[in-house]
């Protein structure tokens, strides 16, 4: 490729057709202006098909300019020599000879390729501007292992705050990758549904797949998920509540346009105007947590529909995805996709069908036959659309045990069971306990009789209060030196807050759904809970809370996970409610409904065991075959171990913050204090003045939550990483060697190469072809010595040299170092070449598999979606075209003399 150089001739105006580079982005190849007007400045990078607009009195941008007697690609791929070049409305026009049929051709800058390389090395050498030979070293450890990041596919899934389980990781792995994922996450309560959609968006941004993500939650969430993206993946969203949207507005047209990271309260999407403004803009990646209280029939479904349509990808979350019915399921899945599950009928006939394929797909999951059972998976069920894990499938949770309370029959019902827990309360003193209420004003009501009436303290948790109220009780009851016994809230809390500090839970009354009970009791029994979950009951005789009770009992809804409750509700809500309805009346023939109590329990019991049965041996079966794979999930939690035993990361940071300005002081053999100092060179992400405590062990971040939790994936890791492939540090060297079996005087030219596959973002080239550091060492006669003389073993030998010293020598061997610049070239291409067709033989080998397996899909299932397939030959084209014409950037170079005494 054409050494290129920056010109200050004809820098001061920016003309239409002239040729530019990024200095802020260096991977996007050549620029070309297309548009002048004003202020601003359009410059359109074919090579990634991206479009910048720039102020015009600001642009990072530098002019390219080829030299005389250089070589130059045409956009249409063949060479030429220039021999001339003159300036014609302010942009260049080169003559030169075409290297395969030697004609005599002119070509003007707006016709050159792409695909060119600055050569910033070369401009700082010749300007004697030398960085210290650790810096230099540093540089080549730093791509070193943004190479090996890049190539893992475990990118993205190093670093979230959380414990490598086996089926988040299987999950978010296997979802990350695709072309545009539509799926709905539904593992049952308490399985870690967040930290699957955190690792998903965190792999896909890290790696390119998506840069505009756009997150719907409940208001009473909002605060929580925007804690729990930071603390636990380092993920900074935005919240866009009325007021940010209002303040937005005052200074920009474009309200969401304003951050790539947004998360949005649910109750937003009834707001006709803040919706017109947030649907025009280009998200990649739509995730929507407790998407089951978004039945078809509400205002938020419809906006939630359009919201689908328009973006691409999307996670839908929901731990009951079955609360509202089969009909509701249906039309959350029809987000998913349209065609798939547009008939009623044939879904029905579809889930009746899993249990004749259970067997199968048991035995060859039992085999460890992975192809075929993809292949089953994929041509029936909701196996690419649907994932869902049990607790029973997973194993390792807690034991749940119900302590029900029978409390005599009363006018007072509420009176009744506050005396009871007051009660409850003052024996165990050294516990916490959660209660959930139905309502709020009852919320209230039991608060103010603890307190008032016995000096018991509680947090309360209700949706009348604010986000920012609600965050602080949930913090003022988990707090272990100066929190409360207690915490009331009412039905909002058994939606997506975690409290597994806590061991006993209190059922004030009992909610009018199977799923809402399994919610409550899910805050509770989930990921994290160290001992056992005791749910505490109080039931008053003769009350409808009695028949809940007993109805909930009779499917075992206390004591396991329940899977079937949606289905027994559908079958048994309206008898139910009628017997509830003669209980509260005032001439109740309470032995008469105890009797009916009595035939309803028994015919539930009965049907709850056969729903258990059928879906364990067909649907549920299915669905956790596909959603978690023990042996898969294994070899991916063994990559991630060996990425955190990898002693390199400390050294390799504790080197970069020493280069750059950052104190570290090791605190214990855990964790250290990291805080700026006056001589900090570049601002990295998330570092405050004050400083902060950081820790590259897991576990250890785990146990303290105000310790950052360091890996490859973190942003500050990531700059690190970027400063080296994309900035001047430590690009040039100049060094001494000593070794008395040369000629003193004896000297050599390291030259380091960078080599980049260019295709756009999606497309994660790198995953096939990384960004590869390419070695010359070339000796004073021009002898190539890369193969003979190994890297590491010629670094050791070298010695720094002061500055003065330095520049002496560069000046002093100019010429000759300059000619050999010019021929490293050479073995420099000859070494991508060769890197180059290995990863298109693993590219075509491993592309080829998964669009064999997309045909046959189609072939089979003419429902499946035909874009996944386009999308993997799209992909193909875009890596094949990327990797066959590398782009070849001189990267560092380092001059060694030899002076042994």
């Amino acid at each position: 490729m054409a050494q290129a150089q920056i010109n200050t001739d004809m820098d001061s105006e920016f003309q239409v057709g002239q040729r530019w580079l990024s200095e802020t982005e260096t991977d996007q190849g050549l620029g070309l202006i297309t548009q002048v007007q004003g202020r601003l400045i359009s410059v359109f990078f074919p090579a990634t098909d991206a479009l910048r607009q720039y102020a015009r009195d600001a642009a990072p941008l530098a002019r390219f300019t080829l030299l005389i007697d250089e070589r130059a690609q045409h956009a249409e791929g063949w060479w030429f020599r220039i021999t001339a070049r003159s300036a014609r409305n302010g942009c260049w026009v080169y003559q030169g000879e075409r290297e395969d049929d030697q004609q005599t051709v002119s070509v003007a800058e707006a016709q050159l390729a792409a695909n060119v390389a600055t050569q910033q090395p070369l401009t700082r050498m010749l300007a004697g501007k030398i960085d210290r030979l650790d810096l230099f070293r540093l540089r080549q450890q730093a791509q070193q292992y943004l190479r090996r990041w890049q190539h893992s596919r475990m990118a993205g899934l190093l670093g979230a705050r959380a414990q490598l389980l086996g089926h988040q990781l299987y999950i978010a792995a296997s979802v990350a990758d695709r072309f545009q994922p539509r799926v709905l996450l539904a593992d049952e309560v308490g399985l870690g549904k967040t930290i699957e959609a955190g690792l998903i968006m965190q792999r896909r941004l890290l790696t390119g797949r998506s840069s505009r993500l756009l997150v719907v939650v409940p208001d009473s969430l909002c605060h929580q998920w925007l804690v729990e993206l930071q603390r636990r993946f380092a993920l900074r969203f935005s919240l866009f509540d009325q007021e940010r949207c209002e303040q937005t507005a005052l200074s920009s047209d474009a309200v969401f346009a304003s951050e790539q990271l947004v998360l949005l309260p649910l109750s937003m999407l009834s707001k006709p105007f803040w919706f017109a403004e947030l649907i025009d803009v280009p998200w990649d990646l739509l995730v929507v947590d407790e998407a089951h209280q978004i039945a078809p029939e509400q205002p938020h479904f419809s906006a939630l529909q359009q919201l689908c349509e328009a973006i691409p990808a999307l996670l839908l979350l929901s731990a009951t995805p079955e609360r509202a019915g089969s009909e509701a399921h249906l039309a959350r899945l029809r987000l998913l996709d349209s065609d798939r599950f547009a008939d009623a009928e044939a879904f029905a006939q579809e889930q009746h069908n899993y249990r004749a394929l259970a067997p199968l797909a048991q035995a060859l999951a039992q085999a460890q036959a992975p192809l075929l059972l993809d292949r089953l998976l994929d041509l029936h069920g909701t196996g690419r659309v649907m994932f869902r894990n049990s607790r029973a499938h997973i194993g390792g949770f807690p034991e749940r045990q119900l302590r029900a309370v029978p409390l005599p029959a009363s006018s007072d019902s509420f009176q009744s069971r506050a005396d009871w827990l007051t009660t409850l309360l003052k024996q165990q003193r050294q516990h916490k306990f959660v209660v959930i209420c139905r309502e709020p004003e009852q919320v209230l009501q039991l608060s103010d009789h603890l307190r008032i009436g016995h000096g018991i303290h509680a947090a309360v948790f209700h949706q009348h209060m604010s986000l920012l109220e609600r965050d602080r009780a949930a913090a003022y009851f988990a707090s272990e030196e100066d929190g409360c016994q207690l915490l009331i809230c009412s039905e909002i809390g058994s939606e997506g807050r975690n409290f597994q500090s806590a061991q006993n839970l209190v059922l004030f009354d009992l909610p009018p759904h199977p799923d809402l009970l399994e919610q409550r009791i899910g805050r509770l029994d989930r990921l994290g809970q160290t001992g056992a979950v005791i749910i505490h009951v109080p039931v008053v005789a003769d009350s409808a809370e009695q028949i809940w009770f007993r109805w909930y009992d009779s499917m075992q809804a206390f004591s396991a996970p329940n899977p079937v409750g949606a289905q027994l509700y559908q079958q048994f809500a309206a008898r139910l409610k009628t017997l509830i309805e003669q209980q509260t009346s005032a001439d109740a023939d309470t032995q008469l409904i105890a009797t009916h109590v009595d035939a309803l329990c028994e015919e539930t019991r009965i049907a709850a065991q056969q729903f258990r049965e059928e879906v364990a041996a067909g649907r549920d079966l299915l669905q956790e075959l596909n959603a978690y794979r023990p042996h898969a999930a294994a070899a991916i939690i063994d990559t991630i171990r060996d990425f955190d035993d990898d002693p390199q990361l400390v050294s390799f940071m504790q080197a970069f913050w020493l280069a750059f300005g950052v104190d570290y002081d090791e605190l214990n053999a855990h964790s250290g204090w990291l805080r700026p100092t006056e001589q900090l060179r570049v601002n990295l992400p998330g570092l405050p003045e004050d400083g902060l405590t950081v820790s590259f062990d897991r576990q250890y971040a785990l146990a303290h939550d105000d310790v950052e939790f360091l890996s490859w994936d973190h942003p500050q890791v990531q700059h690190a990483l970027e400063l080296f492939s994309e900035h001047h540090f430590g690009c040039t060297a100049v060094a001494l060697l000593k070794n008395r079996a040369l000629p003193a005087g004896s000297w050599f030219l390291e030259v380091f190469f960078s080599s980049v596959a260019v295709a756009p973002a999606p497309a994660v080239a790198a995953e096939f072809y990384p960004r590869q550091t390419l070695r010359v060492l070339l000796d004073s006669q021009g002898r190539d010595l890369s193969t003979k003389v190994g890297s590491q073993g010629f670094d050791s030998q070298l010695q720094r040299v002061d500055k003065q010293t330095a520049r002496g020598l560069l000046k002093q061997l100019r010429p000759q170092w300059q000619q050999l610049l010019k021929q490293a070239w050479v073995p420099a291409e000859q070494q991508q070449q060769q890197l180059a067709a290995g990863a298109l033989k693993q590219l075509e080998g491993e592309l080829d598999r998964a669009q064999q397996r997309m045909q046959q899909l189609l072939q089979r299932n003419p429902q499946a979606p035909a874009v996944e397939l386009a999308a993997l030959q799209q992909r193909r084209q875009q890596l094949l075209q990327g990797i066959t014409q590398p782009l070849l950037q001189l990267d560092a170079v380092r001059l060694v003399v030899n002076l042994p005494t």
